[in-house]
């Protein structure tokens, strides 16, 4: 730490500086002890960092993610977010390289790493990717921190996760599918999913005010999702619009209302003429759910909300009786993706638009197959058009 020297009228900062491996005294002269005063207490701060700095060079990556979820998790994550990002490093990340130090970590050691992690059959290359993006994401702390001067896992390369092909159901069988379906709440669950291509989620997050038969359209703000109850006391319930009572009170989970992962979840999507039918058929044969209670589109009878399985059971058996594929209840909502793409020639930003995706991207990728038919369709249209007859 710095010290104060008087000298006469004048008074001087005193402290240590590094000059290559030899240290010295440095002294720094004021005329007033205030601004003596003020200089030493920017010196105590700046040697006391640096003081940290070389204390976390020497750390543990294990010490350091706990200061990271402290720091950063607390204020960014969501209650889904924070769950998952904390099972990561729990179950892979703190067991496998927990106890090495932030100075350790280079490309090449990097590179060592995941070569053994995907050695691992319990690992995919999902759980791959979500590990390399939480400890970029903590690197890049680092490096703001002053911890290390660089973020290594900026040059990491992690094996590429190839989405898998989705058992789809096609139009004929989601038209036989609805057409024969005998429970209504799945049949309106089955409308939403393929007309207005929602998540399950955002489904069974709908109430009554979200539905405006003027304008024929849903807004879709929320997002129905059980959580830990530790999660949601650490966060403070950021993030949450309404917590629904816990049915044991001993449960380690909860349901809640919560805002979307991203803000290009929420939207607005156009409704077809028939599905407004659905709904109005389907809301005159609801009761009125308490005061202060969310009104549910879809839940028990008495006004909770259904559970995350209810739905992807309910589909399973219908299919089962009908004779159909057995497909996702997730699956609606890729079919229905990929007949709007159809529909509309291909029109990504559309189809987006209702589909929630955060970037054009990821539509292309999924449905490069149904956007090159509809490029081949309109070469087709182009040839009908233009060069017919010349």
């Amino acid at each position: 730490m710095a010290s104060i020297v008087q000298r006469n009228k004048s008074f001087s900062v005193v402290y240590t500086i590094y000059d290559g491996e030899k240290k010295r005294q440095k002294w720094e002269t004021y005329h007033s002890y205030e601004a003596t005063l003020k200089r030493k207490e920017q010196l105590d701060l700046i040697q006391l960092h640096e003081k940290e700095r070389a204390q976390y060079r020497e750390g543990t990556l294990a010490q350091f993610l706990e200061e990271y979820v402290e720091l950063y998790g607390r204020v960014h994550w969501a209650c889904s977010t924070y769950t998952s990002n904390e099972g990561l490093i729990r179950n892979y990340i703190i067991p496998f390289m927990g106890s090495m130090r932030l100075t350790e970590f280079t490309p090449k050691v990097i590179a060592a790493l995941y070569g053994k992690l995907r050695s691992d059959p319990k690992i995919s290359p999902s759980v791959m990717t979500n590990i390399h993006k939480l400890l970029h994401s903590a690197f890049e702390q680092a490096v703001l921190w002053e911890y290390v001067p660089r973020n290594p896992f900026r040059k990491a390369n992690v094996p590429k996760s190839f989405p898998s092909e989705i058992p789809m159901l096609t139009v004929d069988e989601i038209k036989t599918l609805i057409q024969n379906c005998e429970n209504q709440m799945l049949s309106v669950a089955i409308h939403l999913a393929f007309a207005s291509s929602l998540r399950k989620g955002e489904i069974l997050a709908l109430t009554w005010d979200d539905i405006d038969f003027q304008k024929g359209s849903v807004s879709v703000s929320k997002t129905l999702k059980r959580v830990r109850r530790d999660a949601v006391d650490v966060l403070n319930g950021k993030d949450i619009l309404y917590q629904f009572p816990a049915v044991f009170d001993e449960g380690r989970t909860v349901t809640v209302l919560k805002r979307p992962k991203t803000k290009s979840s929420i939207r607005t999507v156009y409704l077809p003429e028939y599905v407004l039918y659905v709904l109005r058929e389907w809301k005159q044969t609801l009761k009125l759910v308490k005061r202060n209670q969310p009104d549910l589109i879809l839940r028990y009878s008495n006004g909770r909300p259904l559970s995350e399985e209810i739905l992807p059971r309910l589909l399973e058996k219908q299919l089962l009786q009908l004779g159909l594929p057995v497909v996702s209840f997730h699956s609606l909502r890729h079919s229905s993706i990929s007949y709007k793409l159809v529909l509309t020639g291909g029109n990504i930003k559309a189809v987006q638009g209702d589909s929630g995706h955060a970037q054009a991207e990821m539509i292309t990728e999924r449905y490069g197959h149904i956007i090159d038919s509809c490029r081949k369709q309109c070469a087709q249209d182009f040839e009908e058009e233009f060069y017919k007859g010349m």
